[in-house]
Formats: C-alpha cells, structure tokens, sequence
C-alpha cells in the first residue's frame, strides 16, 4: 500500500495534477474498505488502474479546461503498419484505414477527445492485420497524445506538438522524428524498439523489458530511465538530473549529459555517460571483491 501511494504522489506532482491529496485520499480509503473486506493489498491494487492510466485519466478531465487540443488516443492492437502524417488536404483529424479493421476498431469521437478503440472481438484468430492512416490537419494543436501498441509498425514524420505523451509498445517498432511535450512523456516499451529523432519534454520516464529506445537529441529536466534487457540510447542530452536503474540491459548516453547530476544503478547493465563509466554492476563489485 505505502509503495502504491508513494509512486502514485510522484507521479501526480510530476504531472501537476490539481487536487493530489484529495486523489491519493480517494485511494487510502479505497485500501482501507478493501481491508475491512478482507482483501490483500495486492488484490486491492489489482483492481485500479496502472499508475500511468490514472494520470492519463486525469490529464484528460484537465483538458476539458483546454478545449483548443486534441485528446488522442490509438488502440493499434489489429493494425500491422500505421502512418502518423499531417496533412493540408484535411481539417481536424482523420483517418483512412482498411475497411476489414473496422470490424476491429471503432473511432469514437466527444468534441475534441478522438479514441481509436479496440471493439474486444477475438482479430487474433483470423490471422490478419490490417494497415491504418491518421491525417492531421495543419492546424490542429494536441492536448494529450497516447498510442496502446501491439505488434504495429508505427511511423510519424512530422513534428507532434502536445501537452502530454504517453506510448505503451508490446513488440511493434515505433519511429517519431520530432515530439515536444509542455509538460509530462512517459515510454513503456516490451520487446519492440523506439526510435526518437528528437525528444524535447520537461519530464519524462521511460521503462523497457527487452525492447530498445534510441534518442538522437534529448532535452529534459528530469528523466527516469529503467531497462530491465532491452538498451537505452541517447546520442546527444542536455544537462538534466537523471535517474537511472538497469538490470542487465545498457544505457548509454554519447554527448551533453553531466555525470554528477545522474544517479545510478546496475546489477549487469552498463551505463555510460560521455564515455565514462558511471559506477559499477553489482556482478562486477563481486567479481573485483578480494575474498
């Protein structure tokens, strides 16, 4: 419970939502009734959502003060090539995508909210996946930006301006030439690979099972990085205050970065900043520890 509530105010004020203790007031008494019922804390938590749901959430009941940007969220799960591309042909927001997945996927649109979502049938066992286009107009501004991915292919050319960005990937390959974020980025990436041309966001915090993130330029106050397998590259950073955790992937961070405002973990992993070793594996301090 203390460890949920802990990551879960971390995360809210790294998002600037409105009313945090009010929020985490609502989930301590939500432990507190699960108990008297008899449950565990982790039958409690299993039944919220992530902790970068509940912030997606409320970034979106934030935008109704924002009715100028976009909301966008994409279900690729049935989509096996998908095309991010602005368009001057269009206005607003739309999309072109195979008639079969529309069997799959629904466009659900409330004013400015637009979620391309998953129907729940069974697309699996037809075998099939289908390719999908969205167009956006040039001159449309985005609020919140978020792609659910599931073995797609997805590629943006163009620069994608938002609030909030947030990409979920389970082994599709994900290419952005150009994102900048005004306020929060968070990454997960599962066995795919995520390929940034250029990441400019105030706060961000990128995890990876086995997949592995590159980043050609980086800008950022604070970053999280956590790489279980996969490996986290960022060619060229400004100065920001890292935080960095790896189990037996590596990070490696080529130009810019200062080495005394990263902090550092590793069992396996090697993470490197400029070129300089930035402390030790737990297998290497073992392996140079005279016994």
């Amino acid at each position: 419970m203390e460890k949920f509530l802990k990551e879960l105010k971390i995360a809210l004020e790294e998002a600037h939502i409105e009313n945090k203790e009010e929020i985490l007031a609502t989930y301590l008494e939500h432990f507190t009734l699960g108990h008297e019922a008899g449950m565990s804390d982790e039958e409690i938590i299993d039944r919220f959502d992530q902790i970068e749901d509940i912030i997606w959430k409320l970034g979106r009941k934030k935008s109704d003060k924002e009715p100028e940007g976009y909301s966008i969220e994409l279900d690729l799960a049935c989509f096996s090539d998908f095309q991010i591309r602005c368009s001057n042909k269009v206005t607003g927001i739309q999309f072109d995508i195979d008639e079969g997945a529309l069997d799959y996927v629904e466009i659900v649109r409330e004013g400015k909210r637009i979620h391309l979502k998953n129907k729940g049938i069974d697309f699996f066992s037809k075998r099939k996946k289908y390719d999908g286009n969205m167009l956006i107009g040039s001159e449309v501004l985005l609020n919140q930006f978020k792609i659910n991915n599931l073995s797609c292919d997805v590629h943006c050319n163009f620069k994608i301006n938002c609030t909030n960005f947030f990409i979920s990937n389970v082994s599709g390959d994900i290419h952005f030439s150009d994102v900048e974020v005004e306020e929060t980025s968070v990454i997960n990436n599962t066995s795919g690979d995520i390929t940034l041309a250029r990441l400019l966001t105030p706060r961000v915090k990128i995890n990876t099972i086995s997949g592995d993130i590159s980043i050609s330029d980086f800008t950022c106050d604070v970053a999280k990085l956590v790489t279980v397998s996969g490996d986290i590259k960022i060619a060229q950073s400004n100065e920001a205050d890292f935080q960095i955790s790896s189990v037996s992937g590596d990070v490696n961070i080529l130009v810019g970065a200062d080495t005394s405002k990263v902090k550092a973990s590793s069992v396996s992993g090697s993470i490197q900043i400029s070129g300089e070793m930035v402390g030790k594996a737990l297998n290497t301090l073992f392996k140079d520890y005279k016994w």
